[in-house]
């Protein structure tokens, strides 16, 4: 049985005149009826060996090996292949067929000397030990930083290989992209950190008779913890990557404020944050996921008004007063956000002047990029727009790569599916993207920008 990490399995003897071969081998009438009762799979060639698997084996062969070439995609990003000495000798796109987001520098060195940051030396001897033992190994966890100073992370898994004489050849695996997980790991813990020094401070007060000591517990805190609390809040305030710009804008007394109530989530695509007419439980400030606010006619269509990243906050209604929707909030991008219950919400929201200037600013650019977006709906070609939506997704969930379907583009840009085909056919021909599947790669945000509208400009200014 070959593994499912198998990307070339042997093909079976069969094609045109396969048929007649099997009949001038099986020449007595048992070994016919056999066959044509399906009691046979195969048949053998005594002249050299060669097996013949029958047409019905052969097509469960196939459909099996579809199978498990469509589980292989569903479970991992990339898959790829070493050889002896541990280099890489491909890189595959398990959906797409094409190389990485890794594959620029991965072909012809072994793990160990790429640009993975959070393995010791001492770690990578353990894994070359184990690949020494021909072990097969799972989930290994690594960190990277690509040019443009984002973080990544994947988790690989591999096993040996061997040629039909048991020799050793080389190991082979999946990838999988982490990133999402592990930007909400260190949101937690960020979270953690600050329970757990809110609750030794609430210790220590209590441990003090009356309010002149507490006072001065609080006044007297020493030089390392107070470092360590600018340590932790300087992750937003210094613009870090999975923070959302909104809250990073705000005084640090008013985000320390507003931590005590803010929860790490996980948002996934295709993830109903609200719907129209419905009552908003929970604001949402995304760090690094993509949320599309859609206005619905007749229940079952919908087209794009806005667009909220890590600008701004998802749930805006409640800062106008009004406690109900009047969009769906559909999730676009998988990644994180910081979530808060819309009653605490209010009641830091009055109190708060500078989160209420931050608020508004974003309210009166979010109206303007509705306004922009129904103009340029209205008198825009298709590519134009196309251009335009997806440079205006890649500044917000700062990547190049993103999953967008057909369908979806098509309730984003108000137009037929047929329209999106062909404005996603024209600016890969120019070789600006890539589209496979629903995956959809910038290659030239340069050129993107070129034929985009100048309402992407606009926008992108507000």
């Amino acid at each position: 049985m070959k593994s499912a990490l198998d990307r070339n399995p042997p093909r079976p003897n069969a094609g045109p005149g396969f048929p007649a071969r099997v009949l001038r081998l099986v020449k007595s009438a048992p070994e016919r009826r056999a066959i044509a009762s399906g009691e046979a799979d195969a048949v053998i060639d005594p002249a050299n060996g060669k097996v013949f698997l029958l047409p019905g084996v052969q097509q469960a062969l196939n459909d099996d090996q579809a199978r498990v070439r469509s589980l292989l995609a569903l479970s991992s990003d990339w898959r790829w292949e070493q050889d002896e000495f541990y280099r890489f000798v491909s890189h595959t796109d398990t959906a797409s067929g094409s190389s990485g987001i890794y594959d620029e520098s991965i072909i012809g060195k072994p793990l160990w000397d790429l640009r993975f940051d959070n393995m010791q030396e001492v770690d990578w001897d353990t894994h070359r030990r184990q690949l020494e033992w021909r072990a097969t190994f799972r989930d290994l966890e690594l960190r990277c930083t690509d040019r443009a100073g984002e973080v990544h992370w994947v988790s690989i898994s591999g096993e040996p290989t061997f040629d039909e004489r048991d020799q050793f050849k080389g190991y082979r695996g999946t990838m999988r992209d982490i990133t999402p997980r592990k930007q909400s790991e260190a949101l937690e813990q960020i979270s953690r950190e600050k329970i757990a020094e809110r609750t030794r401070r609430e210790q220590r007060v209590e441990q003090l008779p009356g309010k002149g000591p507490a006072r001065g517990v609080v006044s007297r805190k020493n030089l390392a913890e107070r470092r360590r609390e600018e340590r932790l809040l300087g992750k937003v305030a210094k613009g870090n990557p999975i923070a959302n710009i909104l809250l990073a804008a705000l005084p640090r007394k008013d985000y320390k404020s507003l931590l005590a109530g803010l929860e790490p989530v996980t948002l996934t695509y295709g993830e109903v944050l609200c719907e129209p007419g419905e009552p908003i439980t929970h604001v949402y400030f995304p760090n690094d996921c993509l949320v599309s606010l859609l206005t619905t006619v007749e229940d079952h269509h919908a087209l794009e008004v806005g667009l909220v990243g890590r600008e701004g906050m998802v749930g805006i209604s409640l800062a106008l007063g009004t406690g109900v929707s009047s969009v769906r909030a559909l999730v676009q991008g998988t990644g994180t956000a910081m979530r808060m219950n819309a009653a605490l919400f209010r009641k830091e929201f009055r109190k708060s002047l500078p989160l209420q200037g931050e608020l508004y600013r974003f309210i009166h650019a979010e109206l303007a990029q509705a306004r922009q977006t129904a103009a340029c709906n209205r008198f825009h070609r298709v590519e134009a727009r196309l251009a335009r939506w997806l440079l205006m997704t890649r500044d917000r969930v700062r990547s190049a790569q993103f999953l967008l379907t057909h369908a979806f583009l098509a309730d984003m840009l108000g137009v037929r599916r047929v329209g999106v085909s062909l404005a996603a056919g024209a600016l890969q021909r120019r070789k600006l993207i890539s589209y496979t599947r629903g995956k959809i790669t910038i290659l030239d945000r340069k050129g993107l920008e070129a034929a985009s509208c100048g309402c992407y400009g606009i926008i992108k200014d507000l």
